[in-house]
């Protein structure tokens, strides 16, 4: 399973045959990928490892992250991911593109997370919490906190 058959890869989640050149038009036009787990991080990298040499390039792993994230990484992030690799090699392998990708997604979903918390507690959907607003979301999680204690927490996020 995952192995090329005539130009074509397994789609292991549904047992349908995937195209190469249908997984990069779908790549070209930024919807592909968005969300699978690991197993679409590695149809990512076959897909945007044009030339099947093995590893991707600078451009190839930029293409990669739009492609999963819906954003083309700065020179910045693109430089620190390349100066991180095994300097052996030509691009970034497989198991290299993996691990970056996991912890894209994990730092992703903290922040979905905080988010997500955030928005429970914004009642009135303003942007912001009130003090009141952050008393009542401590009387909900933590009811047995004393006032005096929320009160410090936001006075010191304020």
């Amino acid at each position: 399973m995952g192995e090329d058959v005539g130009g074509v890869r397994p789609n292991a989640a549904s047992g349908a045959a995937v195209s190469v050149a249908a997984v990069r038009r779908e790549r070209d036009s930024g919807r592909w990928a968005r969300g699978f787990g690991c197993l679409g991080s590695v149809v990512v990298f076959k897909a945007c490892d044009e030339d099947n040499k093995g590893y991707l390039s600078r451009e190839d792993f930029k293409v990669a992250v739009v492609t999963l994230f819906g954003y083309k990484p700065s020179k910045i992030e693109a430089n620190s991911v390349m100066s991180s690799i095994n300097p052996n090699t030509s691009g970034i392998l497989l198991g290299e593109f993996l691990n970056i990708v996991r912890k894209k997604k994990e730092a992703q979903l903290y922040r979905n997370e905080i988010r997500h918390i955030f928005t429970a507690f914004d009642r009135h959907y303003r942007g912001y919490l009130t003090l009141e607003d952050f008393q009542k979301a401590f009387k909900r999680v933590a009811p047995k906190l004393p006032e005096r204690i929320i009160l410090e927490v936001f006075r010191y996020y304020q």
